[in-house]
């Protein structure tokens, strides 16, 4: 398949599957937007095009990854948190998930 991605007044038919397609006519309206000063021969626009889809692809993937990766360390210092409070056997348990919690547990004043 073909996605046809219109940029600086010019089209451009990259070879995509089907669920890249979406993906790319976003990106290339991004990079529209900011190519909108830029200047050049046809040769040095291309290549530009090329690169900068990638590079937007590439930061793009790697922001999702990184909230991703956030998540889940969110959801280990809440094991951790409630794993350390049920080994000390704490009677209040409603601080179980708090940041106050996990100071309290690291100066081991829980």
């Amino acid at each position: 398949m073909q996605a046809v991605l219109t940029i600086l007044g010019r089209d451009y038919a990259l070879d995509c599957s089907e669920q890249e397609e979406r993906r790319l006519q976003d990106l290339a309206r991004l990079l529209d937007a900011r190519l909108q000063s830029f200047g050049g021969d046809a040769d040095t626009r291309r290549s530009l095009v090329l690169m900068a889809l990638a590079l937007l692809d590439e930061a793009q993937t790697t922001s999702a990854a990184l909230a991703r990766a956030r998540c889940e360390i969110e959801r280990l210092t809440d094991m951790l948190i409630d794993a350390r409070l049920e080994a000390q056997a704490l009677p209040d348990t409603s601080v179980r998930g708090s940041v106050g919690a996990l100071r309290r547990v690291a100066e081991g004043a829980a």
